[in-house]
């Protein structure tokens, strides 16, 4: 009899301890920060083919650039919602597009607002692929001029607000019990776009549509 009583005891101590390693090791939820920074790698600006200037390509390189974002969100499980202001910055590249007697230049800068969705997938227990994305806000001040075999230039050169939008994927590195190292990657494309220019000398309205894929490193801890 004794011998079950404390047989029984040992059980329920095990299964104590059992369930209270568990809630250790299960996940943290609630809100949180997140920080990112990285490069822009392959960014371009496109125009429309039916309006496009006559010294401007279809689609405009530019060399890499910084991006990084900040912000909150909240961690409810498998599903995390966030939002974030952000900034992507690149240059005109040169190549192809001009010379020292038919010079180029152009550069863009965008601060970004948006709200994204991802959704964490459980396959381990320190290494959490991620998927998701946003949609927002950006303030793009941008400008572009190129001079052509003629003599005759095409530019523009101002601020605007387009709508943006992002897909990501990446990996999430459990780093402590409440703090997570990002791996990441992004797609993002900003339209609705104007500015005012020249082409040829005559006054004329450009709608360029920016894309960007970009690799970020990132932190997020819970609080």
């Amino acid at each position: 009899m004794t011998r079950s009583v404390f047989a029984r005891v040992i059980a329920l101590g095990a299964a104590a301890f059992s369930v209270a390693a568990q809630a250790q090791d299960a996940p943290a939820r609630g809100i949180y920060a997140v920080a990112r920074a990285g490069a822009s790698v392959n960014s371009e600006q496109k125009f429309d083919v039916d309006t496009l200037p006559s010294q401007f390509d279809d689609k405009t390189k530019y060399k890499t650039g910084l991006t990084g974002e900040i912000g909150g969100g909240y961690d409810f499980g498998m599903f995390r919602i966030e939002q974030t202001i952000g900034y992507n910055g690149n240059s005109l590249n040169l190549k192809d597009l001009g010379t020292s007697n038919l010079p180029a230049s152009g550069r863009t800068r965008s601060y970004n607002v948006s709200v994204s969705g991802y959704v964490d997938i459980p396959l381990h227990a320190v290494f959490v692929p991620y998927i998701g994305g946003g949609i927002g806000a950006s303030r793009v001040d941008a400008n572009l001029s190129r001079v052509g075999a003629s003599g005759i230039g095409s530019s523009y050169s101002g601020k605007d607000w387009g709508m943006t939008w992002h897909g990501d994927a990446g990996i999430g590195i459990n780093v402590a019990a409440k703090t997570t190292l990002e791996i990441g990657g992004r797609y993002a494309q900003t339209s609705k776009l104007a500015f005012d220019g020249q082409d040829a000398g005559v006054a004329t309205r450009y709608e360029p549509t920016l894309r960007t894929l970009s690799g970020t490193i990132g932190v997020r801890h819970i609080f």
